[in-house]
């Protein structure tokens, strides 16, 4: 039983931010479900995709590449293959496409070629707001230009906070709190 006031008092505020804290944890990790025809907009930003609604629908083999191919023709000749491992969670950014936008057939050993293309679209570059000084005859006139401005990803190793680590963290706070409150 808590005896001290002030350590109660401390726990709503813990719940809070504990409840802040699982949003941000599930914000990124959940995947993008892809329908046949979608089109997916690749930045340098990792986007998940679940790509099981592109199967074969009378068989349901799982995705094992996303092919494109010269002229969009699954007759012509493959001009690029995305692995897919897991066609539940596929990891796409601009690195993995290298460049090569456009309309991708799912594709595995059992079925060949599916007919439920999707086409990946460069994402639009963020705008980067600049200030650029126009001289004038008695004063300088400041003026805010939008550049677009393409950005490189670079490869983090931080993974998302997860709710484990979420409730790690509040159970170490609410150990600390206990053993101030008992201190003498």
């Amino acid at each position: 039983m808590i005896k001290n006031r002030s350590l109660l008092k401390m726990l709503p505020l813990m719940l809070v931010l504990a409840a802040l804290a699982f949003p941000a944890a599930a914000q990124s990790t959940l995947p993008m479900d892809v329908k046949p025809g979608d089109t997916i907009e690749v930045g340098s930003e990792t986007t998940i995709l679940e790509l099981v609604d592109l199967r074969n629908q009378s068989t349901l083999n799982p995705i094992t590449e996303l092919r494109k191919y010269q002229m969009d023709d699954p007759g012509m000749q493959v001009t690029k293959v995305i692995p897919v491992s897991d066609d539940t969670y596929v990891q796409i950014n601009s690195r993995t496409l290298g460049g090569t936008y456009g309309r991708y057939f799912p594709y595995n050993a059992k079925d060949g070629v599916i007919n439920n293309p999707i086409i990946f679209a460069p994402a639009p570059a963020t705008p980067v707001q600049t200030m650029t000084a126009t001289p004038t005859d008695t004063a300088t006139e400041e003026t805010a230009v939008e550049t677009p401005v393409e950005t490189t990803a670079v490869p983090t190793t931080q993974a998302p906070l997860s709710v484990a680590s979420a409730i790690g963290a509040l159970c170490i706070a609410l150990l600390a709190a206990v053993a101030w409150s008992h201190r003498r």
